[in-house]
């Protein structure tokens, strides 16, 4: 393909914006709003159901599936592949919300680096910040919409996106990016959720997983089901269901790792968790027969996985197979999405509307006026 062709499709691609179909700024408005008042860990990660007993114990579980990899030691990792390189290792973190996992990093590196944080929200950088400053780590914060971010070419040897690309809308755009943002053996690093969109958990996945609770003994589940709800506010799982068939057009895979079919509802449901501690020995055995099934579900393609942990290579291809997906029009997610969230907003509006008339007929019905 002619460069003049090529530079005319990448303008294609950066003025494609899916954004224009929702009211965006009051996505942008949810989206802070309800980071603003998440629980956080002293390591400044995600705290509350996040932090629970289960689920630390589920993930030790998946840990150990991590620590067959070339990248059990991540920091060791990146030590040993671009220690070498005479300058700084160049990281960029893409909404890295609290920058829990990014200091973390930062302590282990031992070769010398530059971390660039990024965040829709500067309000949650606030203890990372002061942190840095602190122990004078080589980490900075950038505000940055990562639906719209523009990455330097060649720049970066890592990009790392933790829990963040769920919440995308343009991710054709965000990809491409990543492909010209990364340096000649530049990563990628994808820690995500992708499942059903706005709702994570298939609905196979939750009936098989209530199955499975009703095997278990009354006296440990206390009757208790899954029943997720669909998230209708800010951009949480907006286009998720696309996350993989764009990864997959634009990355491989050097180590991924793609688990939980439904075990993060359980583990993350504070009336359950509590039922299936791990530190309760009967409990105990109820968790790892759920954690087994879970896995034995996935490994033999009975449900879809809703977890990926995966290092990336860009492939040689990725632009030109990026614009065939485009072009296939496989990726219709989103308009299912904005139609979706358009349509409870009308709904919402409307019994808004109602709700006002009637306490203005109850208001004249009790004060006669």
């Amino acid at each position: 393909m002619c460069i003049r062709a090529r530079l005319a499709q990448m303008r294609s691609m950066m003025e494609r914006d899916l954004t224009k179909h929702y009211d965006y700024d009051a996505l942008v408005r949810e989206e802070k709003e309800h980071y603003a008042e998440i629980e956080i860990t002293d390591d400044l990660r995600e705290g509350g159901a996040h932090a629970s007993d289960c689920w630390t114990y589920y993930w030790q579980h998946v840990q150990r599936t991590l620590d067959t990899s070339p990248f059990a030691d991540f920091a060791g990792a990146l030590n040993a592949r671009f220690g070498a390189l005479g300058r700084p290792l160049r990281i960029l973190s893409l909404g890295s919300g609290y920058c829990g996992h990014e200091l973390k990093l930062a302590r282990a590196l031992t070769c010398d680096y530059r971390i660039t944080c990024t965040d829709i929200n500067p309000a949650l950088f606030g203890p990372a910040q002061e942190i840095v400053d602190r122990e004078q780590f080589a980490v900075t914060f950038a505000v940055e919409d990562i639906n719209f971010i523009t990455i330097e070419k060649g720049q970066y040897d890592l990009i790392f996106a933790h829990a963040a690309i769920h919440h995308v809308i343009n991710l054709e755009r965000l990809f491409e990016q990543l492909l010209l943002g990364l340096s000649p053996n530049g990563i990628f690093h994808l820690v995500d959720v992708v499942g059903q969109n706005r709702k994570l958990l298939w609905d196979a996945n939750e009936r098989m997983a209530n199955a499975l609770l009703r095997a278990i003994p009354k006296e440990i589940t206390r009757g208790l089901r899954l029943n997720a709800p669909v998230e209708d506010e800010g951009m949480e799982g907006i286009r998720q269901e696309d996350t993989m068939p764009v990864l997959r057009a634009t990355f491989e895979p050097i180590f991924e790792h793609r688990h939980g079919a439904f075990m993060r509802f359980i583990c993350t449901n504070a009336r359950l968790a509590k039922r299936l501690d791990p530190r309760d020995a009967t409990a105990r055995r109820y968790l790892d027969f759920l954690i087994d099934c879970d896995d034995s579900l996935v490994a033999r393609g009975i449900l879809e996985p809703l977890e990926v942990w995966g290092v990336y290579r860009p492939r040689k291809d990725g632009i030109a197979a990026l614009d065939a997906l485009i072009a296939s029009d496989v990726l219709g997610s989103h308009k299912r999405g904005a139609t979706e969230r358009n349509l409870v907003v009308a709904v919402w509006h409307e019994l808004d509307r109602r709700a006002r008339r009637a306490l203005r007929g109850m208001r004249r019905r009790v004060l006669g006026r």
